[in-house]
């Protein structure tokens, strides 16, 4: 079961709340896929899931952009990357609406991104825009 944990919090309140809401979601469709939901419920579900990753990305790239972050074109690929994986899991859970499917993209898109790409994000905010940062520097 895919549960938010604060050990996956990045340290930007933001983004983790969003991250926090990206759980939720994801939970609501493995919870969809146990209970064997007809199609219409799950791709509602996945369609909530899309619309919402998108918003997300697009406040970390105007993020990025503000800070004048170094790695804003490999991030911006990375989220391109993501919007990939969220079409071929929808085309994968219509054929065959598995938790396997929805692990995968999870691990790629939470391990991979997050806890990757968004965590040096976080290092680079805490180390030139403090204030921005959940903890202040002593």
């Amino acid at each position: 079961m895919m549960k938010w944990d604060n050990d996956l919090a990045i340290g930007i309140e933001a983004i983790d709340n969003q991250h926090k809401q990206i759980f939720e979601h994801l939970l609501a469709i493995e919870n969809s896929i146990a209970k064997r939901d007809p199609w219409h419920i799950l791709h509602f579900l996945l369609s909530q899931l899309s619309a919402y990753m998108k918003f997300h990305l697009a406040v970390e790239e105007s993020l990025h952009e503000i800070t004048r972050y170094p790695d804003l074109q490999e991030h911006r690929y990375g989220h391109a990357r993501i919007i990939e994986l969220m079409d071929e899991l929808e085309d994968k859970l219509q054929r065959n609406p598995s938790g396997e499917n929805l692990v995968g993209f999870f691990e790629a898109w939470f391990v991979r991104h997050v806890l990757s790409d968004d965590r040096e994000f976080a290092t680079y905010i805490k180390e030139e825009f403090p204030v921005l940062y959940g903890r202040q520097p002593a």
